[in-house]
């Protein structure tokens, strides 16, 4: 991280801090670093962003399974792998909610901030399953050595999304979808509904996940 409010925070609820320069563009690139710095000694790296607080530890092994599987397959080509659930109506045209479309190898085709895929009609279609991204990734160390030497794409640039970067220089992410209940918390707003959405949900942190296949 490089804020030393967040790390101070986290260093009181017991959390190791690694610190990382302000001038990375992304949170891929500042686990670059955090990984040199811990000696280069670990295959695969997850990012679990912070602005994503339900995130539970089934999906993290989830996540990693879903890379290693990628890996061994269609001559290891998968370099990331990320998590998408079902994007609700009412945010389809946020642009703080990340949508995917996903080909029908698990292999991610394309994230945007706007909707897609996007019909003639403009508007939502109710029977169609719009994907919504997870702020939750992992990646191939070896990979990820190599993303901050990689320039930024036009998509990239476009979107302020840096999962395209790997997309649009040809690498592969391996997807799995998931039936999860996801809010990150973008605005002031999202943190009552967060609150209010755990208070209702009062069963211990990560005993009711569900990792059911969403088709």
């Amino acid at each position: 991280m490089d804020d030393e409010k967040i790390a101070e925070y986290c260093r009181e609820f017991g959390a190791d801090v690694i610190m990382t320069s302000e001038s990375f563009r992304n949170g891929t690139e500042r686990c670059n670093e955090a990984h040199q710095k811990l000696g280069n000694k670990y295959d695969i790296i997850v990012n679990i962003q912070g602005d994503e607080p339900l995130v539970e530890p089934k999906l993290i092994d989830s996540i990693v399974k879903a890379l290693q599987t990628g890996m061994r397959i269609w001559n290891k080509n998968a370099v990331f792998s990320a998590a998408v659930t079902s994007l609700k109506s009412e945010d389809a045209f946020d642009p703080n909610r990340v949508k995917c479309v996903v080909d029908n190898r698990g292999y991610a085709i394309y994230f945007s901030r706007g909707l897609i895929p996007f019909n003639k009609s403009g508007k939502v279609n109710p029977q169609f399953l719009y994907l919504l991204r997870l702020r939750i990734q992992s990646f191939d160390s070896k990979f990820l050595k190599i993303y901050p030497e990689l320039p930024p794409t036009p998509f990239q640039l476009e979107e302020d999304l840096e999962q395209l970067k790997v997309l649009e220089n040809r690498y592969k992410m391996k997807v799995i979808k998931v039936d999860h209940e996801a809010h990150g918390v973008d605005t002031p707003e999202d943190v009552g509904k967060i609150e209010r959405y755990m208070e209702e949900n009062k069963a211990p942190f990560g005993s009711d996940f569900s990792l059911k296949k969403i088709e």
